[in-house]
């Protein structure tokens, strides 16, 4: 009998031990979803490169793009349609060399719906020519973040 007790203790012992898993080599990848900050820095590279295709696969066509300017005291409200802005796009000349420039870039949202601020400094042929407010609305479809509205303030000085 006391030659049992400790062989069932060395018993359940080793049973418990041979039971416990031992570390293998993995990797875990985590893929992580696309920003929508990162959707709208890519919507300015595709700006700035003048890329119309691009732009248009980054945005539902059937918005209105709708802006502020503000002149001193004058103050005036104007949209164009998605297809216009491309095309005004396009039609800016190779030399002419224009840039929008984002200051501050701020998100609010969750997984489906976002809204994306940007301040911007917005140069024309190497000169300030306004400073403003972006807000974009984006929706989260298909795996990526599609821009759904654009509202904007262009501030004149």
């Amino acid at each position: 009998m006391r030659l049992l007790i400790p062989i069932i203790c060395i018993l359940a012992f080793a049973k418990a031990n041979s039971q416990q898993t031992l570390p293998q080599d993995s990797t875990i990848v985590s893929i992580e979803k696309p920003t929508a900050i990162s959707a709208v820095k890519t919507f300015f590279k595709h700006f700035h490169a003048q890329d119309t295709t691009a732009l248009k696969e980054s945005m539902l066509m059937n918005i209105p793009l709708t802006s502020m300017s503000v002149n001193g005291e004058d103050r005036k409200l104007s949209t164009t349609e998605a297809s216009q802005f491309l095309k005004n796009i396009a039609s800016i000349p190779d030399s002419i060399p224009f840039e929008e420039r984002l200051i501050e870039i701020s998100f609010a949202g969750d997984t489906q719906i976002a809204t994306v601020s940007t301040t911007y400094e917005f140069y024309y042929n190497n000169f300030l020519s306004h400073i403003g407010t972006n807000k974009f609305t984006l929706f989260f479809i298909d795996d990526k973040w599609i821009i759904a509205g654009l509202a904007d303030t262009r501030i004149y000085r």
